[in-house]
């Protein structure tokens, strides 16, 4: 059973916050994130993943992914959903957003539900960091699910926040292994 971990290692090193607990469904089996088997936990079977970020856990359907690079991108989605809560609760660093924006995502987790309305401004936050791990990271341009006028300063401001440096420097730490990709 293939955990993820080091991918995970290097995101929340990236946006230094606490990793998650990430617990896996695969063909009815159930895993934390040392791959260990876990009691089952409820999951609507067609969908991908879902966050609880107030207990810093992600719960993955792997069974409903399109290929491994999807399993990379929804990981970046659901990371990124745990660092904003973080960061709206003074946990890690809290630049990676303006003061105003954490305002309205800590407006919008009081009232946070795994239905994500995607013109919400956390959603339109983790469209775009996973549209830049994807261009960074893997090469390639991640379709946005939500309005990409929305989610434009979201994008240059994830892109001025982490440096091509940064980066390299964050995979080193975690043990990533690109393989194909460009960073």
């Amino acid at each position: 059973m293939k955990t993820y971990n080091s991918f995970i290692i290097f995101l929340c090193s990236l946006m230094a916050i606490e990793i998650p607990d990430v617990y896996y469904h695969y063909k009815n089996q159930y895993y934390d994130l040392e791959g260990d088997e876990i009691k089952p936990f409820k999951m609507d079977e067609d969908i991908k993943s879902f966050v609880i970020p107030d207990e810093n856990s992600i719960y993955l359907n792997l069974d409903c992914m399109e290929n491994e690079l999807d399993v990379y991108m929804v990981l970046a989605h659901e990371i990124r959903h745990c660092a904003q809560y973080q960061a709206t609760e003074g946990i890690g660093l809290a630049d990676i957003a303006e003061r105003d924006i954490m305002y309205q995502w800590k407006r919008e987790f009081s009232r946070f539900t795994t239905h994500e309305n995607t013109c919400q401004e956390v959603e339109l936050d983790a469209n775009a960091f996973v549209w830049f791990i994807g261009k960074v990271m893997f090469g390639e341009e991640i379709k946005l699910n939500c309005d990409e006028v929305l989610a434009k300063p979201y994008k240059k401001y994830i892109c001025r926040n982490y440096s091509l440096s940064e980066i390299k420097e964050r995979l080193d730490y975690s043990g990533f292994e690109l393989g194909q990709t460009q960073a």
